[in-house]
This record gives C-alpha cells, structure tokens and sequence, in this order.
C-alpha cells in the first residue's frame, strides 16, 4: 500500500461510525447469552454494536475510542472530580496506567441528578444517552479528536428495571433527535 492509499485508510478509519458527529454505540457485556438477546430488538438501528468481554477486551475488538462511565466509576477510572454538573456528561482523557491495561483513549462520564428527580428508569436512559451523545458532539466539534466509537457496559443501562423493546425504543429516539 502506497502513501496515499495508508492516508485513505487512515481518514477511513477515523471516520467510521461517526454520523453527523454522533458515536457508534458499541453495547457490551460478559454474558454473551444476555447479548445474543437483545440483538434482535436493535436489528433496525445501524449506530449499534455489540461485544463480548470486559473493557479491555472490547476496546480492542471494537477499537472504542471512549468508554461510557458511571459517575462513581469516572472517579477511579477517569480521574472525575465533583462537583459533577447536573445532567451533563463529560469527556475525559484515561489517565496512562489505564491506558497501559487496555482501556480506550476517553471515558465519557456523567450523570449527576438531584435526589429530587427520583430514580424513573425510562428517565434515566433518556438522559444518560442524551449526555452522552451532547459530550461526544460538544468533543468532536472541536476537531482535535475525534469519538467515533463508544462502549458501553450493558450492566449501566436500565434493562433489569425496563423490557429491551422500551430502552432501544428511548435509545433511537434519543440518537435520532436532530442535533
């Protein structure tokens, strides 16, 4: 491969599952049974993928430029700091030694709510991937870098408290929202 065509690749690469700045969403989990379960209920949404193993294992299979984070995961693994901002995510850069374990570039860490929002499963999908997708477009906007994938632990998601049919019904209206 000639120099040209090793700077298409690259550009290729770069750019592969981002849509209008909008991340392909790589859903991931270590019970491949549990995954193989819920692929038919986002067989008509071409920004999702999924994987089987643990953060490490999948950054390299799928190539995750960022991990979605917990709050309290953001902590340990991404180095977040409170006071957290209310219903927003943020793009954080992984700190070397995790970086050395396999972990992706970024970690995409959030959301805080006040205690008098309740705890309203459909809400919390709603507003996870609603941060998640404005963090990674507020990033990408600025054209340093780019987020083109981001994994996603299926565990942080509602699926024990809601039917897979409800969350990716949330998810495609969500991702699908024009910017």
């Amino acid at each position: 491969m000639g120099p040209i065509e090793n700077i298409i690749e690259k550009a290729k690469q770069v750019t592969e599952g981002v849509t209008d700045k909008r991340p392909q969403l790589v859903l991931f989990s270590t019970d491949a049974a549990f995954v193989e379960k819920l692929k038919p209920f986002s067989a008509g949404l071409p920004y999702i993928s999924y994987e089987v193993g643990n953060g490490p294992q999948v950054t390299s299979k799928a190539r995750l430029d960022a991990l979605w984070a917990t709050l309290m995961v953001g902590v340990e693994l991404f180095g977040a700091t409170p006071p957290f901002p209310m219903h927003e995510a943020s793009v954080l850069q992984t700190p070397e030694p995790h970086l050395k374990r396999g972990m992706p570039r970024y970690g995409v860490v959030g959301v805080a709510i006040s205690k008098d929002e309740g705890k309203i499963p459909e809400h919390n999908v709603r507003l996870v991937f609603s941060a998640l997708l404005q963090a990674v477009r507020d990033f990408n906007s600025q054209g340093k870098d780019q987020i083109a994938r981001v994994g996603i632990l299926l565990d942080d998601l509602e699926f024990k408290k809601l039917a897979p049919s409800t969350v990716f019904k949330i998810i495609r209206e969500v991702y699908e929202r024009p910017a």
